[in-house]
């Protein structure tokens, strides 16, 4: 019992002694980190911590974590500023673009020739322009875990988990050889020796691929570092070793017998400040004072720019004068230096004119609604007694187009030309009022002719002479019902002439009245079996409210009932009134012999063919909206049929 005891005590004392030499500090979820597993750990150029967990990605200032990414990363690292993650099945590129990759579990990228390279856990793959491309080497390694890659003396170097590899290159390699069999997690080079970490053989040193040391170390190794002049091994279950370097001679363990560190350990690092940080499944440990304090210089980032709230890839704005519109005049500027012993000790300045600000712990800038002209804006930090270089970029806010020569003279000629535009379309306009005011009486006089020939059309003679003769043999036939009949009908006909005369237009109901009385009177004076037909669909207008030209369907009525027929006992006229779209369409069909075979027959100096030609003029001429065809029914290529079509404007008298 005495003896334990005295272990305790001793053991308190050991790690008393070791924490207050090395100044030891836990990190934890309850620091802010995602999760207390910590994979992988690197540094940005500006000096940001990256530290991959169990739980996402965080960025560290020396002050807080700020999350970046919640999914698991198992590796990062820092390259050309460029931030390279391994996530489960995706590789995270974080930049200005934050791309994301789908590839195998990423366990390092390395570049060389401006190429990188993954190793990941199905062998190695190439990656450009943002696409992941497999490389084929041999069947052992295409599908190994690969956990290291390395380029030395011409040749590439390949730690996987089934031996040693070295090639002469990557892609397309012409020699392949094994130095090894056993499962390698890191190489490294000292004194142009190479040295391949195992998990569980310890160290093996190469020189001209000959085996020429081995040193045992720890097992179960999970990561193997050079810091400064030291070798640091990690394992999951025995802590820390230390090697000097380059005799590789046994200098320091840490574990959770001797330190506040536990022994399941995942990886080491060692920033720009010479602090060493050991990422464990328990937390996030910081070492000080193992190494004398870095002395470097203070540096000074543009971290963010925003214009009018909008985020601006900074790289692009610090390369060249950026040029911005008048509109761009509203800029919001982060900018920061990380320390990460000092973090909330760091004051800044910056200037837009000729004078600095005073100092500040402030690292962010509102340039608000900025007048045209260019600006050179210039930041500086302090720590102490020591400044940073002073860093600065260049813009130029572009003047409002309105007081631009180019707009200014361009609105003189613009007012000059509306001037000139206007006084030329009201020359136009008048000009073709008078035009319009000549065509229309043109017009008017035209249509005055034809009404005029209409009205001398209105009845061909000849139907007249033989309605008369046909009254005469009804009266001698002593048929008194039927000539009674007749001489009404024929009394109707001439009144409807009559009252048409006199007016420029008549009802739809008339129209069809007196086509009715025609027709009526044509089949009594015809031997031929005469058939006709109305069909009206005038959209819920009343016949007697829809009014047309007088006069305008008869010429082609009259056409069928002389000349469609001939040589035939029957016929058959459909007339159709339909109402559409605010115009009245008339459609005339008859199963005559055809309009072609009609024209033929007659006489150059016929009174239906005057009387056709004139009414077609009435109508094409009546508005320029109106349409006119006469075609040909065909069937089997044989006529069957005429088709008269036309259209006018609908008026209607309510």
């Amino acid at each position: 019992m005495i003896t334990r005891s005295l272990f305790f005590i001793f053991t308190l004392f050991v790690v008393s002694i070791y924490s207050q030499q090395e100044k030891i500090k836990r990190f934890s979820i309850d620091d802010g980190l995602p999760s207390n597993i910590i994979y992988s750990i690197t540094q940005d150029k500006i000096g940001y911590l990256y530290i991959a967990t169990e739980k996402g990605i965080v960025k560290f200032d020396g002050d807080d974590f700020i999350p970046l990414n919640s999914k698991k990363a198992n590796y990062i690292t820092s390259i050309n500023d460029k931030i390279y993650a391994g996530l489960e099945n995706n590789l995270l590129i974080q930049d200005y673009y934050k791309n994301t990759i789908t590839t195998k579990e990423v366990n390092q990228v390395v570049v060389y020739d401006d190429v990188i390279f993954l190793a990941t856990n199905q062998g190695i793959a190439s990656l450009k322009n943002n696409f992941i491309t497999p490389i084929t080497i041999n069947s052992q390694l295409d599908f190994s875990i690969i956990n290291n890659i390395l380029y030395h003396n011409n040749s590439f170097y390949i730690a996987s988990i089934n031996g040693l590899w070295k090639t002469d290159s990557l892609e397309n390699p012409y020699k392949i050889k094994k130095l090894i069999e056993d499962e390698i997690i890191s190489l490294d080079i000292f004194n142009s020796k190479l040295s391949a970490t195992t998990i569980n053989d310890g160290i093996k040193i190469f020189k001209d691929d000959k085996l020429v040391q081995h040193v045992n170390t720890i097992t179960k190794v999970t990561s193997a570092k050079k810091i400064r002049n030291e070798f640091w091994i990690t394992s999951k279950e025995n802590g820390v070793e230390i090697y000097t370097l380059p005799s590789f001679s046994f200098k320091q363990k840490i574990n959770k017998y001797n330190s506040l560190i536990p022994n399941n350990i995942n990886t080491v690092f060692k920033d720009k400040e010479n602090i060493v940080w050991i990422g464990t499944e328990k937390g996030l440990y910081q070492i000080k004072n193992r190494f004398e304090s870095s002395k470097s210089s203070l540096k000074i980032h543009f971290e963010n720019i925003y214009i009018n709230n909008t985020p601006i890839d900074v790289k692009q704005f610090k390369s060249k004068i950026q040029q911005l519109s008048s509109t761009e005049n509203n800029i919001s500027i982060d900018f920061k230096t990380v320390d990460i012993t000092y973090p909330n000790q760091i004051q800044y300045r910056y200037k837009l004119s000729k004078k600095f600000s005073s100092w500040s712990y402030k690292n962010n800038v509102q340039l608000a609604n900025l007048d045209y002209g260019s600006y050179q804006f210039s930041i500086q930090s302090k720590l102490g007694k020591q400044e940073s270089v002073i860093k600065s970029i260049l813009f130029k806010v572009d003047k409002p187009f309105y007081l631009k020569f180019w707009f200014q003279l361009g609105v003189v000629i613009i007012i000059l030309l509306i001037a000139i535009a206007y006084l030329n379309s009201y020359i136009k306009k008048i000009q073709k009022q008078n035009d319009n005011k000549i065509e229309k009486l043109k017009r008017e006089r035209y249509l005055i002719t034809l009404e005029q020939k209409a009205l001398q059309l209105q009845m061909n003679p000849h139907f007249i002479f033989n309605v008369l003769n046909g009254i005469k043999a009804l009266g001698n036939s002593d048929k008194k019902e039927e000539l009674n009949t007749t001489i009404s009908q024929f009394s109707s006909l001439l009144r409807s002439l009559l009252n048409s005369s006199m007016k420029d237009t008549i009802s739809l109901k008339d129209e069809i009245e007196y086509l009715t009385n025609y027709l009526e009177l044509e089949k009594r004076m015809n031997t031929k079996d005469l058939q006709y037909y109305f069909h009206q669909n005038l959209n819920g207008i009343d016949a007697e409210e829809i009014l047309i030209p007088t006069m305008l369907l008869q010429p082609f009525i009259e056409n069928s009932v002389k000349h469609a027929f001939t040589n035939r006992d029957s016929g058959k006229i459909n007339i159709y009134f339909t109402v559409k779209n605010y115009f009245i369409e008339f459609t005339i069909i008859d199963d005559g012999i055809g309009f072609k075979q009609t024209q033929k027959n007659k006489t150059t100096t016929s009174h239906s063919s005057a009387a056709l030609k004139i009414t077609a003029e009435r109508i094409k001429n009546s508005t320029p909206k109106s349409k006119y065809t006469i075609t040909e029914i065909l069937y089997n290529k044989e006529i069957k049929g005429t088709k008269v079509y036309f259209k006018i404007p609908l008026i209607t008298d309510f």
